[in-house]
């Protein structure tokens, strides 16, 4: 997405993605700050005052890993607010200081580094001071920016609320439209800086994550391929054990191939027309017919192990599906994988065994790419009870919107 759609509804959308944005945003977005003391070459320590902490409420520092909180150690500042951890850690590092749920700060530790913070309680995601440590400075610093910013974006839906029943609504949003794109993209190139500076650091891996409001990514992999394959090469040389780094690596690798499917020409279907026949082997080896499930209202879906941007969008399907079936609906999830063990093991680990699976494993070479017209994927397909094109390539909150409207119909 390069333009925040503030028209009509979604200024408003904007603004209530702000006013959740704490509790969004990815474990990243908030890394804790950490201090490294000791004799040890690889030993890091945390130390701190913390105001305003209750009597004998705990302080947790967990190192944040692929998809999971990996807890360090606990402890319960003094009653002058001052605390200290002490771990270890090979290479530049995430951890995470937290008191309660809501309450945390992200940091970026590097072996023989001494960090301190200072913050109050209820606020340590904004740090009143933290030395010691220069990756999460620059987190910091582009927290502060990513403020700004949602404070102007703030003000425009402030702007669009308070015009709604101007008869200048129109050419209101449009102005508004404008505005928020150039705000969008002056803090695009501020990142794209930040990220060039920092490339070779593992604040990067941190840069690559963030959002700059809920839904709206700040790098498109799709679209900013070549960023990704930068840092990707560089942390990889210089952090090759890193599970972090590991994570981005494959991450990459699934984009490389994701973005060579895009060299490869193929026709378009447009709706209304009735969307050709596929007959492929399920993962016990038995051709099952894209036909077979006429009647029902059917999700054709174009996915692979390997894209993670299908694997993101896996929990959605699920969770439609679950909300859908019962009154008619079915997913048809055609793999672009070249290996059996890979596809088999992300339909285990995606939980997506209820529904119908295909594929002749053969990745760009697969009949279905030149058939259907792929381009890239994920792709999709929402065929009608008798096979007609309702819609293609909808995802996310677009899909069960549309699902919603045709079920309503019923």
């Amino acid at each position: 997405m390069e333009n925040i759609p503030l028209r009509n509804k979604g200024i408003k959308l904007y603004i209530l993605h702000i006013f959740c944005l704490k509790n969004f945003f990815f474990i990243l977005l908030f890394l804790p700050v950490v201090f490294i003391t000791g004799c040890r070459k690889n030993s890091v320590t945390v130390t701190g005052h913390i105001s305003g902490i209750g009597n004998g409420e705990y302080l947790l520092l967990r190192e944040v890993k692929p998809g999971v909180l990996e807890p360090v150690d606990s402890v319960i500042p003094g009653q002058d607010g001052n605390f200290t951890f002490r771990t270890e850690t090979e290479w530049p590092s995430f951890y995470m200081l937290s008191a309660g749920t809501d309450d945390f700060l992200t940091i970026l530790a590097s072996p023989g580094e001494k960090i301190k913070v200072t913050a109050a309680r209820d606020s340590l995601s904004s740090p009143s001071s933290v030395t010691g440590s220069k990756g999460t400075g620059v987190m910091n610093d582009f927290r502060k920016e990513q403020q700004v910013i949602i404070k102007e974006l703030e003000s425009l839906t402030k702007v669009y609320n308070d015009s709604i029943l101007s008869k200048r609504l129109p050419l209101i949003m449009d102005s508004l439209d404008r505005r928020a794109a150039d705000i969008v993209a002056g803090f695009r190139e501020k990142a794209v800086t930040m990220l060039d500076d920092n490339s070779s650091s593992m604040v990067s891996i941190y840069l690559l994550n963030q959002q700059i409001v809920p839904g709206l990514q700040l790098f498109d992999p799709a679209k900013d391929p070549q960023i990704y394959y930068k840092v990707d090469s560089l942390l990889n040389e210089k952090y090759p054990e890193s599970d972090l780094v590991l994570d981005l690596h494959n991450f990459v690798s699934g984009l490389r191939k994701s973005v060579s499917i895009n060299s490869i020409a193929g026709g378009t279907i447009r709706e209304g027309e009735l969307l050709p026949d596929i007959a492929l082997p399920d993962p016990e080896g038995d051709t099952i017919r894209l036909s077979s499930k006429r009647g029902r209202i059917v999700l054709v879906d174009f996915w692979a192990a390997w894209c993670p941007p299908c694997r993101e969008e896996n929990p959605n399907l699920v969770k439609l599906y679950d909300m859908y079936h019962y009154r008619g609906f079915d997913i048809f999830q055609v793999s672009l994988d070249q290996r059996k063990e890979d596809w088999t093991g992300a339909i285990r680990n995606d939980r997506l065994g209820r529904w119908t699976h295909v594929s002749d494993l053969k990745y760009r070479d697969s009949e279905v790419v030149k058939r259907f017209g792929l381009t890239e994927i994920p792709a999709n397909f929402l065929i009608d009870r008798e096979g007609r094109v309702i819609a293609s390539n909808l995802r996310g909150p677009m899909l069960q919107k549309k699902l919603e409207e045709l079920f309503s119909q019923q």
